[in-house]
């Protein structure tokens, strides 16, 4: 059984493991960073420290939200449409759907009404690094 935090971006249903999942914010205060890659919306300040923000899994740089997460080595945010609620997962995850390029979706589950793709926090902030 695992506990994930869903949320939304572009068309897609995703969802991270809860114990990754630090704060979740909304975006102000998010300052663009110059000669940025394109999936970095900016920084945001947290306690003093500079995050570093993704729009990764089809965010747009319009979305309002903000999950602060930890990964093995460092904590950065990750812009989000709509962050729907925790979930728990009584059943097993299944595999990653073959096809991705980067890696960063761990497995995928069935709710009612749609998939939601399990994201490997570790691996999206792999793509931070130089």
């Amino acid at each position: 059984m695992r506990t994930l935090v869903r949320f939304r971006t572009g068309t897609h249903a995703y969802a991270v493991a809860v114990e990754r999942v630090r704060e979740v914010r909304t975006g102000e205060g998010l300052m663009e960073l110059p000669a940025a890659r394109p999936d970095v919306a900016g920084l945001l300040r947290d306690n003093g420290d500079a995050l570093t923000v993704l729009t990764a899994l089809g965010s747009s740089r319009d979305s309002d939200k903000v999950l602060l997460l930890t990964g093995a080595d460092r904590t950065f945010g990750l812009l989000v449409e709509e962050v729907t609620g925790v979930v728990t997962v009584k059943g097993d995850i299944g595999p990653p759907p073959a096809g991705q390029d980067d890696g960063v979706i761990s497995g995928v589950f069935s709710t009612d009404d749609e998939l939601v793709l399990v994201v490997d926090v570790d691996a999206l902030g792999k793509r931070l690094d130089p």
